[in-house]
């Protein structure tokens, strides 16, 4: 199957996705059969053996996010969805972060649960970060106040705190960068982490710079041209 003729598949498949059971509409749809910066990082283990990682092969966890892809292209649904307590309070949370913020970034722009956007990495990749202030990238979490405090002693090290997050920050720096015509080794990530429930004002947010990193900006495209590829293989199968 050729690149376009997937594309096709995938528009003809995300346009079955009902507003009723998806009310982020556009949003989804975008999202849907598409490697995303939250999950990035699967894409990115290396395979147990060392053959198979000196083959320069996927991992079974890379293989397995992409069959999740595959499945939501040919079913036009998403699994996985629901919003647990911690997610709500989170999202709950996220304006009160973002006014915080405001106080040292004014022209931030908030891409909230009222108007997410997806920024376009290729045709099957993407990233949603949750705001965007000239070239900063902002992630912001609303963890309990335990893991709240360890980012507050963390020193700034993300890649060690929470590999995941470090991951989604560079996927989505790629993204606007793109989005931007720009090179990604000019933008910046910033991490923020906010607890209303710390009893002293200065400890409710925390934040740090999250760089750029070279060696995953370079790596980027050729990952995901390898997981597109491997995507295509599986659809073939079932020659649409």
């Amino acid at each position: 199957m050729r690149q376009q003729e997937l594309i096709n598949l995938k528009t003809k498949q995300m346009s079955n996705i009902e507003p009723y059971i998806y009310p982020e509409g556009k949003w989804m749809q975008m999202r849907a059969g598409s490697f995303t910066s939250s999950q990035i990082g699967k894409l990115f283990t290396s395979p147990k053996t060392k053959l198979a990682k000196d083959n320069g092969e996927l991992s079974e966890t890379a293989k397995s996010y992409i069959f999740d892809k595959a499945a939501e292209l040919l079913t036009g649904t998403i699994r996985n969805t629901y919003t647990t307590p911690e997610m709500q309070w989170g999202l709950d949370q996220e304006p009160y972060a973002i006014e915080m913020i405001k106080e040292t970034y004014p022209n931030i722009e908030y891409y909230g649960t009222e108007n997410p956007k997806f920024f376009s990495y290729s045709d099957f990749s993407g990233g949603s970060p949750d705001a965007v202030c000239d070239n900063i990238v902002f992630e912001i979490k609303c963890p309990n106040p335990r893991t709240h405090i360890e980012y507050l002693l963390c020193e700034g090290d993300l890649q060690s705190m929470n590999k995941d997050y470090w991951f989604q920050i560079q996927m989505n720096i790629a993204c606007v960068a793109k989005d931007k015509g720009i090179n990604p080794m000019d933008m910046t990530g910033m991490f923020v982490s906010y607890c209303p429930l710390m009893i002293e004002p200065k400890l409710r947010i925390c934040k740090f710079k999250v760089e750029p990193n070279e060696s995953f900006q370079e790596l980027l495209p050729f990952t995901i041209k390898q997981a597109e590829a491997y995507l295509r293989t599986i659809i073939d199968k079932f020659e649409l």
